[in-house]
């Protein structure tokens, strides 16, 4: 199989590259003969690498040793589902997961129905050829996921314990699927931009792609968040670790893309920055990919050090120098069709929020890359933690939720009118009575009460727009009023994503602000008071595993909380004899008011543990958001209906 394999890569490279030559050639030269030849090699290179894929797929199903990849992520022991996750854990095996991905993604893109014009689309595979094949260029040359074992081993060294959990099944996927679907609005853009077409048609073209892309990076952002909360034992689902901001960078100017893309598609504004924003989206992607392949920055799941990810380094510059320059070239085509309405007007909003996040995106961008480029420059490293994004990203946050909070009483190309004007003003008075009420329940800090109040301005906007939407109009009845809304789909699925955005904030904004931790050294049986709470350690227990090769060291506790009934956790400790390494298994009972959450440091012989215990509020409704997402995402790209002939 590994020869298979190798062979699948290798025509593979040789198909893609010609498949990128020969439609680029075919695109600019209009020479159809070669264009077609090139999307037949495009093909053919999407079945080498499924071919590629599917090998290592079984390699890692059957646990072939032969493969270097498996005997360096995969053991005997391990179940069937981890060892499939551990094919994308290594550099090798994500890389070809992900240049499968770009590739389905072309051949998807060329195949379905599409009304864009034969320069966007022949021009559009053509990029995403010779992206393809640099993909797999270097794995050819860098990092090849079908390599043999010199020595085949009699079991493999195995997958890492913090990474065999649930969420490791779907996060990476996840997120490389974000990746390589944002590579389809950046070749429509390039062709848009050599083209010379700079009207909406690939903005069109582009819009269902790159919502895809943001949901499918989203959601793997959430998942790569619960890892962390469920996994690494300390209480908190995000730590601006630069593997995890890697992924952030994109998704976020992807998140202002959109929002440009409807302003140049519905007012002919925001066309430089949309453009801008398409290719700075798809550039940081690959800057993740820098972070995560070439050792210079610390991550907990970052890759080993190798000159792969200098690649992606300079394709980064090569993309953002030509990006630049291909606008400035079209720079007085690119100018606006019109001009910005007033600030009252809904392009303004999104240009606000555009800005609003693009600075964010700095914010991150700085922090992440400060280390290594003061080390380098200064010849010492500068780390910033959590509190200076914490202090640099909580204006913008704010900024950005008021915006999404009023979008349902904004119109393009104007003020609101009277009626929407007044569902303005109920708005506003919904979100002060939401920060009163959170007074009175004994919320003080500036940022929660600032939350709450808009928080329920979006609500109530929301509410209100759709009652305009169906109120009777000339004595029609009030199921045409809920056909309009039905009608309005599209505009209702974004304002359910600017909802999962709200719900995300309250999460974030109530779990951080609201948290308690207490530290116990109890003994069998001992009973402490916390935060109006009885804490009982009922039970201490310690059992091998040896199916799963671990020793498994369990408490019960009980949390009493006045009537209700006790909440029972079992914090624990694995012992993982294969890597000789102990973890920390929290355990958690979620409700919507909070978390309650609970590590178990060490027992003793004595029946005695020592243990943390923390209550995290409102975190469900961080999770609450990826559904919010996905829901939104379904209502945005369900196809609409064909009127009846």
């Amino acid at each position: 199989m590994t020869v298979l394999g190798q062979l699948a890569l290798l025509v593979a490279f040789v198909t893609c590259g010609y498949a990128g030559f020969a439609c680029t050639v075919g695109w600019r030269r209009q020479h159809a003969g070669l264009a077609r030849s090139g999307s037949w090699a495009a093909a053919a290179g999407a079945v080498a690498l499924s071919v590629v894929v599917g090998v290592l797929v079984w390699a890692f199903f059957m646990k072939d040793f032969r493969f270097a990849n498996v005997a360096q992520y995969s053991r005997r022991s391990l179940p069937w589902y981890y060892s499939l996750s551990a094919m994308w854990v290594g550099q090798a095996g994500s890389l070809a997961l992900w240049a499968w991905m770009v590739a389905l993604a072309a051949m998807a893109s060329r195949l379905g129905r599409s009304n864009a014009p034969d320069d966007l689309r022949h021009g559009a595979l053509a990029v995403l050829m010779l992206y393809v094949a640099f993909l797999v260029g270097v794995m050819v040359f860098g990092a090849d996921p079908t390599a043999a074992s010199l020595a085949p081993p009699a079991d493999g060294a195995g997958l890492g314990p913090l990474l065999q959990h649930p969420a490791m099944l779907a996060h990476p996927p996840a997120v490389f699927l974000g990746y390589a679907l944002w590579a389809v609005p950046f070749a429509l853009a390039v062709a848009s931009l050599i083209s010379g077409r700079l009207d909406s048609a690939w903005i069109r073209q582009a819009r269902p792609w790159a919502l895809l892309a943001w949901s499918a990076q989203g959601i793997g952002i959430l998942l790569g968040a619960e890892w962390a909360y469920e996994e690494l034992g300390w209480g908190g689902y995000w730590a601006w670790d630069p593997v995890e901001n890697g992924s952030l960078l994109p998704w976020l100017t992807g998140t202002a893309m959109i929002h440009g893309a409807l302003a140049w598609q519905h007012r002919g504004v925001l066309k430089k920055t949309t453009l801008l924003l398409t290719v700075l989206t798809f550039a940081l992607c690959n800057f993740a990919a820098f972070l995560t392949r070439s050792g210079i920055f610390g991550g907990l799941h970052e890759f080993s050090r190798s000159p792969v990810g200098w690649m992606f380094l300079v394709l980064l510059v090569l993309l953002a120098t030509g990006a630049g320059c291909g606008v400035f070239w079209h720079r007085d085509r690119l100018g606006p069709d019109r001009p910005m309405a007033g600030l009252a007007s809904r392009e303004s909003l999104v240009a606000m929020a555009a800005m609003a996040l693009v600075l964010l995106t700095v914010v991150v961008w700085v922090g992440t890359s400060l280390g290594p480029l003061s080390a380098v420059l200064l010849g010492r490293k500068i780390t910033v933690g959590p509190p200076f994004y914490h202090r640099a990203a909580t204006p913008v946050a704010i900024l950005l939720l008021a915006a999404t909070g009023l979008a349902p009483l904004t119109r393009w190309g104007g003020p609101p009118r009277p009626i929407e004007r007044l569902g303005i003003l109920l708005s506003l008075a919904s979100g002060a009575g939401a920060a009163m009420t959170a007074w009175g329940l004994g919320v003080r800090a500036r940022l929660g009460l600032a939350v709450a109040g808009l928080a329920a301005l979006a609500v109530a906007a929301l509410a209100y727009s759709i009652a305009l939407d169906c109120r009777p109009r000339l004595g029609e009845p009030f199921a045409r009023g809920l056909g309009r809304v039905a009608g309005s789909r599209r505009r209702y699925a974004g304002y359910v994503m600017h909802l999962a955005f709200v719900s995300l904030l309250v999460g974030v904004v109530g779990s951080s602000l609201g948290s308690r931790s207490h530290e116990a050294a109890l003994a069998r049986g001992e009973v402490v008071e916390w935060s109006g709470c009885t804490i009982r350690l009922a039970d201490l227990v310690q059992r091998p595993m040896p199916q799963e090769e671990k020793l498994v060291v369990e408490a019960r506790l009980e949390i009493g909380r006045g009537d209700r009934a006790p909440v029972v956790l079992r914090p624990a400790q694995h012992f993982h004899a294969a890597a000789r390494q102990w973890t920390a298994e929290v355990a958690i009972d979620s409700a919507w008011e909070g978390d309650w959450y609970a590590i178990l440091h060490h027992g003793t012989a004595e029946d005695s543990a020592t243990l943390t215990i923390l209550f995290n509020p409102l975190v469900r409704w961080i999770w609450l958001s990826g559904f919010a997402v996905a829901l939104g995402a379904v209502l945005a790209l369900w196809p609409a209906r064909k009127p009846a002939a």
